[in-house]
């Protein structure tokens, strides 16, 4: 027998104590033990695992969904003296603490062990399965977590803002293991499990606090945003609770550092516990990897340009800290030709300046992006060219020295700056009338709400050929920093810079309000990083006040499609977007299935063939089929000529619609037969009817006044 005398005889004599005792009266069915800074004697429990002391399991489980049947013993002779499958009793007092980091939860533990006894040895230590009910050995309880909500702080929403309106170690309310994902694995702290059908979330969590190689994964249990690669897409309202983070193995081995989203791992054993603001288990030996999804990576697409304003193709791409001679280059050059079809404008984000992360002054970054466009022109043989806007020095936030931006690479025989106008970096850029810009490209700002934080950068252009023109915001917007973690004792969790997210998604909205106020067939593309969900209240702010629309929800990606990224430690493991696409709408209503995808080179990929830790997305906007032009009754008074309207339709090729609205007159045509304008006289009467004439470009002049008769008065001078 083993005897501990690390208790001080005034610890015997000052703290209460409390008689014989199970696991479950000591950890109680809360966040806090009843029995926080109380003494008890004679608990009894089976060694399950062993780690800077041991855990426990009571050999006297009961049937309460919400209590723990498992503890662990913070002493490391425990360590030393036990093995799993002893059966000990013992004397000790409980704490309930933080592990050492700032809003993290409180973990019930047993300190100062004394008077302990071996009672046997080589009881079997049976694991319990995660995603199955369980009967005897814990007691009855249902090990299925729970897939959507958190925890009831949260009220329905783990990203609801305001958010840090609670704490749990204040209200400490009562688990509700069925229902909260964090109240779930609170009820199997300490406990010995086993994972069956283990599904990696991707590549490992990329967090400088942890050791080694961390995975998230789910098993053989109900999950909720299932896509189509074997991850877990972050939706609405649901942030994967039911998935959990493998950390370091008990026995020194590492966990595989070149897992990839959906691979099949083998069975995973291990405590459940909590450190570092997240619940997580520690195997007792590392998995490894069984077999992984088919193909490799995702078919390139099939979004194509011609270079005209009726298949124009516009990809976004966070570059993710590029810089010169950056070793990536290959994997992007591959990735931008070969897998987004080289598209006309590519909107890039996360680019450093010329000298990289030295913080020696430089802030232009010919270099970073000409070492891009001249590996693009060797690939691809298009000269791609490049198109920014210097920041102040170290004023645009980030890391110091690195000076990132947004640009545009974009092929120069398809598309051009309209009337090019560079703003440098402290102008500031405003809508003139026409409308255009103050500068073009130039920086969109509104001291302080960008200080810290990249500029977007907004610019307007016309097809080579001069028939096409619109507008391009390219969007960074400020960081989350000190985004908590989702487990963290602050609920909803903290999010970091809401205010200033706010504040950003106001000015970005508004500037693009200001053109389409001016006119509302403008045609306008704003992409980027985001920096969050497109469910976030700031995120539906800008939608509404900017009058864009969402490109995945025009496109019909389904929503467990809609990602770009795997998300780090401080998430759930599952798949998130937060760069996205919005338009006009005059390009809107073009937008058919399929014209927007995600291509998901980086998501698939495993450590060494990402190159970002983000996805490309890739567009293609057809404004010519819905392209608007809006008379009042005073400037219809007489016959327009279709060359007369030319300049205000952008450039139509073909004679693709007709509509006539209530009190309004809007007259879409244009003729373009081997390139001579041809004349099409007709003046419509303002009338009541809303016509709206489906694809009609290979009906003559005849025919097409024939059908406008018959729907209402139309006379003509000349046809």
């Amino acid at each position: 027998m083993k005897l501990f005398h690390s208790l001080a005889l005034w610890d015997l004599i000052l703290t209460p104590c409390a008689s014989a005792i199970t696991v479950a009266e000591i950890t109680g069915n809360r966040y806090l033990s009843p029995l926080r800074g109380s003494s008890f004697t004679n608990l009894t429990g089976l060694v399950t695992a062993t780690g800077y002391g041991a855990w426990i399991r009571s050999t006297q489980p009961d049937d309460d969904q919400a209590t723990t049947e498992s503890i662990h013993v913070f002493n490391l002779l425990f360590s030393y003296d036990f093995v799993p499958g002893d059966i000990v009793t013992f004397d000790g007092k409980v704490t309930g603490d933080s592990r050492g980091l700032l809003l993290e939860l409180f973990v019930t533990e047993i300190i100062y062990p004394h008077n302990v006894r071996l009672i046997s040895r080589g009881n079997p230590v049976e694991p319990i399965p995660l995603g199955a009910s369980t009967s005897g050995i814990i007691g009855n309880k249902d090990m299925r977590p729970p897939t959507e909500q958190y925890n009831k702080l949260d009220n329905g929403d783990v990203f609801g803002v305001p958010n840090d309106v609670a704490r749990i170690s204040e209200v400490n309310a009562q688990l509700e293991p069925t229902k909260y994902g964090m109240d779930f694995f609170q009820s199997l702290f300490g406990e010995l499990v086993t994972i069956h059908n283990v599904t990696a979330l991707g590549r490992q969590a990329r967090d400088n606090t942890f050791t080694g190689p961390h995975l998230w994964v789910y098993g053989n249990w109900p999950v909720t945003g299932n896509n189509s690669r074997g991850g877990l897409t972050v939706r609405d309202r649901d942030a994967n609770p039911e998935t959990i983070l493998l950390f370091d193995p008990q026995d020194g081995t590492s966990n595989p550092n070149n897992t990839k989203l959906g691979d099949s791992l083998t069975d995973v054993t291990g405590v459940v516990d909590y450190m570092f603001y997240q619940y997580y288990i520690r195997p007792v030996t590392a998995p490894s990897i069984k077999s992984s999804r088919s193909p490799t990576l995702p078919s390139p697409s099939t979004i194509k340009s011609n270079g005209r304003c009726s298949a124009l193709s516009v990809a976004n791409y966070n570059l993710d800290d590029f810089a010169p001679g950056d070793r990536r280059i290959p994997l992007i050059v591959n990735q931008i030709s070969s897998y987004l079809g080289a598209p006309s404008i590519i909107f890039v984000q996360g680019v450093q300046d010329s000298s990289g992360a030295t913080d020696d002054g430089t802030v232009d970054a010919n270099l970073t992006l000409s070492d891009l466009t001249q590996a693009l022109k060797e690939r691809t043989g298009i000269p791609y060219r490049f198109i920014d806007v210097d920041p102040i020095n170290n004023a645009d936030g980030v890391e110091i020295g690195t000076n990132v931006r947004s640009a545009y690479i974009f092929n120069p025989s398809q598309v051009r700056l309209y009337h090019p106008n560079p703003g440098n970096s402290t102008d500031i850029n405003s809508v003139l009338p026409g409308p255009s810009l103050r500068f073009n490209p130039g920086r969109i700002d509104a001291p302080p709400t960008f200080d810290h934080s990249p500029k977007p950068l907004a610019a307007q252009w016309e097809t080579i050929d001069g028939k096409g023109v619109f507008f391009t915001v390219n969007v960074e917007w400020i960081p989350k920093y000190g985004r908590g973690s989702l487990q963290s004792d602050v609920r909803p969790p903290w999010a970091g810079r809401v205010k200033e997210r706010i504040a950003q998604a106001q000015v970005t909205g508004s500037f693009t309000a200001q053109i389409l106020a001016q006119d509302q067939n403008a045609a306008i593309v704003a992409a980027g990083d985001f920096r969050d969900f497109a469910f976030i209240e700031h995120m539906k702010h800008f939608v509404q006040v900017s009058g864009l629309q969402n490109m995945d929800v025009l496109g019909g990606i389904p929503e467990v499609e809609r990602y770009t990224s795997n998300s780090g430690n401080q998430a759930s493991g599952g798949q998130e977007q937060f760069t996205h696409m919005f338009v006009s709408p005059s390009i809107a209503r073009s937008v058919q299935k399929g014209d927007f995808e995600h291509v998901h080179v980086n998501t698939w990929a495993g450590k060494e063939d990402a190159a970002s830790e983000y996805d490309p997305s890739v567009a293609k906007l057809n404004s010519d089929r819905a392209t608007w032009l809006q008379y009042t009754e005073e400037s219809c008074q007489s016959p327009l000529t279709i060359c007369e309207v030319d300049q205000g339709l952008h450039g139509m090729d073909t004679i693709e619609r007709f509509v006539i609205k209530a009190l309004q007159v809007m007259i879409v045509h244009k003729t373009n037969v081997d390139g001579v304008c041809e004349s099409l006289r007709i003046n419509l009467l303002l009338g009541s009817a809303n016509l709206i004439l489906g694809d009609i470009n290979t009906r003559d002049e005849q025919t097409l006044t024939s059908q406008l008769k018959s729907d209402m008065t139309v006379t003509s001078s000349d046809v």
